[in-house]
């Protein structure tokens, strides 16, 4: 709110330390403090001008206002790169690394908020256009960090399940970025843990336990006003019977959204954490209500819409075959696959693509990727589209 001297409170990302003041800075008596363009130096000299510093009203709108033209310009060019391309892993891969350079470094990255935006709004077209490339790389793709990676991947089967659910882009937006963002406090302490033997310690359990309520506040910071995002982000650890955490909700308390966010995060967990498991065996789990209570009509979603074996995972067929399921099927249990050797033999020099509907070629069990014989580099090409 502009004062009568025509001075606004600036924003806590107009002061970054290590960079220039993008306008100059004065106390609400309109004593200068910091010129425009000098250097904030020191965490104690940011937090002291945030709570002190206030800045012209029109420069600091004009500011703000070229800074969303900046964001909506580079959006736009990233979702017309992403419009015309036919590589979905390629994309997603490009993805991964851009969110590993956000998630681990949180309010230290210029424009969070457009960041996360950014990366979900990516999100939602790759799912529109190539949704069997987007699941694909939640479990083909190789990844450098498993904390940002864990994010990506919540996120990208949420997109393509919202596509199911008739839910347009404005409408999924806030599920697919609260997964990005839920873990913004502790991504690196998810890589820590994915490293260590030993149970958490107590520090790493308090860490855990307020994670929720610390992403929820460093979206306000980042200038994150949505709502629902801050509703998803904090209840995505509660449970129906009142066991979960920050705020011990029950029943009726938690969004429906926020508890489908809980169930995709326990199965992306579970499928690259802590003893990864085979993808077909995490959703067997999951059907037979193994892995906790979830309301039945998103545990039959995500089943129907992922398969029994999802595409990126790895199969073997009844002629002893090994394959790499490429794309969902008709049937749950009848995806469509490519060959890529014999299980006695060496990888075949292309693939070659089977119909699983035939008796000889029918899926009989999951395998790990490790008996593919082949880098998953090789196989993205099977999710290109001209």
């Amino acid at each position: 709110m502009t004062d009568s001297s025509g001075k606004v409170k600036l924003p806590r990302n107009f002061l970054r330390p290590g960079r220039q003041t993008p306008v100059d800075v004065y106390a609400k008596n309109g004593v200068l403090l910091l010129k425009k363009g000098h250097y904030v130096l020191t965490e104690e000299q940011r937090d002291r001008l945030a709570r002190l510093g206030h800045g012209d009203g029109e420069e600091v709108e004009a500011r703000l206002e070229r800074e969303r033209l900046e964001r909506a310009a580079q959006r736009e060019k990233e979702a017309e790169q992403q419009r015309n391309s036919g590589k979905p892993l390629q994309e997603m891969a490009f993805l991964l690394r851009r969110a590993e350079g956000v998630l681990l470094h949180g309010l230290a990255v210029r424009d969070l908020a457009g960041s996360l935006l950014g990366m979900a709004e990516g999100l939602l077209i790759l799912s529109k256009r190539h949704p069997d490339g987007v699941l694909a790389s939640v479990f083909l793709l190789p990844y450098q960090d498993i904390g940002s990676a864990h994010s990506v991947h919540v996120a990208a089967i949420l997109a393509v399940l919202g596509r199911k659910m008739g839910l347009d882009d404005e409408s999924l937006l806030p599920l697919v970025g609260a997964a990005l963002a839920m873990n913004l406090p502790i991504t690196g302490l998810l890589n820590q843990l994915a490293a260590q033997t030993a149970p958490m310690d107590e520090a790493q359990q308090e860490q855990m336990f307020a994670h929720p309520v610390l992403a929820s506040a460093m979206l306000r910071e980042a200038g994150v006003a949505e709502e629902s995002w801050h509703r998803l982000v904090l209840q995505h650890h509660e449970r129906q019977d009142g066991s979960g955490y920050p705020l011990g909700l029950a029943g009726d308390e938690i969004e429906s959204d926020a508890l489908l966010l809980q169930m995709v995060d326990l199965v992306c967990g579970c499928v690259h954490q802590g003893g990864p498991q085979l993808p077909a065996w995490v959703l067997g789990s999951l059907f037979r209500g193994e892995l906790g209570a979830f309301p039945s009509q998103h545990v039959s979603l995500l089943v129907k819409e992922l398969g029994v074996y999802p595409p990126g995972s790895f199969v073997r067929l009844y002629n002893n075959e090994v394959a790499v399921v490429t794309h969902r099927g008709d049937k749950a249990n009848a995806p469509k696959v490519a060959a890529l050797r014999r299980l006695d033999g060496p990888p075949y020099a292309d693939w070659l693509l089977r119909d699983t509907r035939q008796q000889m070629f029918q899926v009989v069990e999951p395998v790990a990727a490790v008996l593919a014989g082949c880098n998953p580099s090789f196989l993205y090409r099977l999710w290109h589209k001209s």
